[in-house]
Formats: structure tokens, sequence, C-alpha cells
């Protein structure tokens, strides 16, 4: 009969403890390693994905303003060109005697309003993401298409955002 010091001599000896260890050093180890793979990997495009939310941002702030102006409060859409050949949208509204002009000056959209003689100009886009290009595209007289292109000025990730408007009130006049 073997007494418990014995048993314990013998299991040292075979190596099994120092065995356990390694594997599961090893299995420690790999797992570290996709971890900080992972971690790498968003780390990465963790700027990315803020851009990429914030362009989302500005796209639903700007379309709710173009779609509730042009569709709901306007009675005439004409399509135009400024001198630098940009895009223009000239409206009338429903309310007697206002015009609007909705144009890109630098990367900002801007609204200007029109009541008799007083102007005035408000901008319409957020000032932290570029409007790197507008274009008013004519789809028929109660359609109007409209494609922006926003960019992230700090990672420089870019989106082409189309919209189509229906005038509920109005039409459009190239």
């Amino acid at each position: 009969m073997t007494t418990n010091l014995d048993f314990w001599r013998e299991k040292r000896k075979s190596g099994y403890i120092l065995l356990e260890l390694n594997v599961l050093f090893m299995v420690i180890v790999l797992i570290a390693n996709v971890y900080c793979s992972v971690a790498q990997t968003f780390l990465k495009n963790y700027r990315k994905i803020l851009a990429d939310i914030e362009i989302v941002k500005s796209v639903r702030y700007t379309e709710s303003i173009l779609r509730r102006e042009l569709s709901y409060n306007t009675t005439r859409i004409g399509l135009a060109k400024d001198l630098n050949g940009r895009a223009q949208i000239n409206c009338k509204k429903t309310l007697n005697n206002v015009r609007s002009y909705w144009y890109v000056s630098g990367t900002v959209l801007y609204r200007k309003t029109e009541k008799g003689m007083a102007p005035g100009v408000n901008p319409f886009s957020n000032p932290e993401i570029k409007i790197v290009d507008f274009k008013t595209v004519y789809l028929g007289k109660e359609k109007l298409g409209i494609i922006i292109t926003l960019q992230d000025p700090e990672t420089g990730l870019e989106r082409i955002i189309p919209l189509s408007l229906f005038l509920s009130n109005g039409t459009v006049v190239q």
C-alpha cells in the first residue's frame, strides 16, 4: 500500500503538471493573439466608422430639410446653374412673394430666402462634412432628382447620395 506522499512523488516524476501548464500557456497565447488582432482591426477602422456615421447624419438632416421645403412648401422649381457652373435650385414658395435659392458655396449647402427686398442666407449642411458635388436632375413635371457627394475631410471617405423628390404642391421647370 502506497502512502499519499508516494503518490505525489510518482506524479511529479511523470511531468503531468508541467505538460498541463504548457498547454494552458499555449491556449492563453493563442486567445491573446486573436484578441489583439481583432482589436487592431477595429482601431484601424474606427475613424472610418465614425466618418460614415457623421455622413449618414448629415445626409438625413439635409434630405429632411430639402424634402420638406421642396416637396411641400414650393409651387414652382427652376433648375439653373450659377456663374461657376454649379447646380442651383430656384424656388417660388407657397407663401406670397417669397423666393428661395438652394446652392452650394465652398463646401456648404445654403438657402437664400427673399421676401420682398430683404434677403436672408442660412447654411443647411453639417460644416464638419464637405459637400463636394451638388447636381440636379429633371425627372419629370413633378419629380426632381438631386445627387449630392459628401466627404469627410479627416478620413477622405466619400459617399454619393441620390435623392428623388416628388413635388406635392408644385412643378419643375428647366
